[in-house]
């Protein structure tokens, strides 16, 4: 979706694709209370729990699975049954793993789904994607990480995003609210720009573009106009973003 700020400081929003991150399975990954698959994986337990829908990004991260539709079958779930997430009785049923299942349902049966995409300006324009996704439903919320290792599915609550995105910010980042024209904001001083997109299933899609530059975060306003955050107003905006608020 298309996205400009004001002035032409920004054009074009940052896309959802996270291109270096690191997973690592922890121990408590048997509690289930977080899960690692791949695309293949994660479409193929979507087919089995008929999922109300996938998430494009999930599925372009797959291969051709047309041409090896077989293999990829009965790969996912080999590997799905030696994670734990399958099990198959005598007569060939297969059943999922209860604490996976609650896990995997927001993502597949959610009504919102969101993410936040931070791009990092180096040298001449070069740009670090990191991204998380948030899927909603029914009180219960799942976060995922795309990664080389797979996607990395957590389940989380509300006090555990309010601390993440707390940390996206430096701990000693004590700016106060302010305003400024757009136009002061010098291109060539921008560190980060993050992109928060929330999306109601089947409905509308809202997206924020924050900006920082020179140490300081910045929210588009109206009339040409940019509001430099403090660190709670950062919290808030992106928290209620990530809500669909």
């Amino acid at each position: 979706m298309p996205c400009q700020l004001a002035e032409g400081l920004l054009t074009g929003c940052v896309q959802g694709s996270v291109q270096t991150l690191l997973l690592n399975t922890r121990e408590d990954m048997r509690m289930k209370k977080e899960i690692v698959l791949t695309p293949e994986e994660l479409y193929f337990m979507g087919v089995l729990l008929q999922a109300k829908y996938i998430d494009y990004a999930y599925v372009v991260a797959m291969g051709d699975i047309q041409q090896k539709r077989g293999i990829y079958e009965s790969e996912s779930r080999e590997k799905l049954a030696e994670k734990g997430i399958l099990m198959e009785d005598f007569s060939g049923n297969l059943e999922v793993d209860e604490e996976a299942g609650k896990i995997l349902e927001p993502v597949f049966f959610g009504n919102l789904e969101s993410f936040v995409d931070v791009a990092l300006m180096e040298g001449e324009g070069r740009r670090i994607f990191s991204g998380r996704r948030f899927h909603f439903q029914e009180g219960r919320i799942t976060s995922t990480v795309m990664g080389k290792e797979g996607i990395f599915l957590e389940a989380v609550d509300e006090g555990w995003i309010q601390a993440w995105v707390a940390g996206l910010l430096p701990e000693d980042y004590a700016r106060e609210q302010a305003y400024i024209p757009v136009a002061q904001i010098d291109r060539g001083n921008i560190s980060r720009i993050i992109t928060v997109k929330s999306t109601l299933v089947g409905e509308k899609s809202a997206v924020e573009i924050y900006v920082e530059a020179d140490g300081s975060v910045f929210a588009e306003r109206a009339d040409g106009q940019a509001m430099v955050l403090s660190k709670e107003q950062f919290g808030l905006e992106v928290y209620r973003g990530l809500k669909g608020e």
